[in-house]
C-alpha cells in the first residue's frame, strides 16, 4: 500500500509492468531484498487500485422513501468491516421498519440517524488503521496496535 496522489500514480506507466514494479519498489528502499523481490519479482502484475472514502461524518438530507445501507451509504477504504456494516445495516433497518410499520419515513429516520454515527465510528476507526499501515514503521505500529488489543 502506498499513499500517494493520484497525479503520482498518474506518473506510472502501468503499460510496462516492469518499470512500474521498479517505480513502486523504490518507495520501499531500505526494505529487506526478499520484501521488495515480492513486488519486483512477482508473477503478478502491478495494478492500479485507488481507495476513495468520504469524510467520516458525511450525511445526506432525508428523500422520502429512499435510504441506503453498507457500502452505498459510508464509502470508506477497506477495513475488514464492509460486510459487518452491511449486514448491520440491514438488520437495524428491518428493525426500524418493523417497529414503524405504518409510518416507513418514521423508521428511514431513526435508521439514518443510528447509521450515520455507527458509520462514522468506523469510518474514524478504519482511517486509523490506514494511518498505521503508511506511518513511519507499520511493522512496530502494528504489533504494538496487538499489545494494546491483546
Amino acid at each position: 500500500m502506498l499513499t500517494r496522489t493520484a497525479d503520482w500514480f498518474a506518473e506510472i506507466d502501468f503499460g510496462d509492468p516492469k518499470a512500474a514494479a521498479r517505480r513502486i519498489a523504490q518507495e520501499f528502499a531500505g526494505w529487506a531484498p526478499a520484501l521488495t523481490a515480492l513486488i519486483t519479482d512477482s508473477d503478478t502484475l502491478p495494478m492500479l487500485r485507488l481507495f476513495h472514502a468520504l469524510p467520516a461524518d458525511h450525511r445526506w438530507e432525508r428523500v422520502p422513501g429512499i435510504t441506503l445501507l453498507g457500502d452505498a451509504a459510508h464509502v470508506t477504504a477497506p477495513n475488514g468491516e464492509g460486510a459487518n456494516l452491511a449486514m448491520y445495516d440491514g438488520a437495524q433497518l428491518g428493525e426500524a421498519l418493523a417497529a414503524n410499520p405504518d409510518n416507513v419515513e418514521t423508521a428511514l429516520s431513526q435508521y439514518e440517524l443510528a447509521m450515520f454515527a455507527r458509520s462514522r465510528k468506523a469510518a474514524e476507526d478504519g482511517a486509523g488503521f490506514y494511518e498505521t499501515l503508511s506511518g513511519d514503521n507499520p511493522a512496530r505500529q502494528m504489533i504494538e496496535m496487538f499489545h494494546q488489543d491483546g
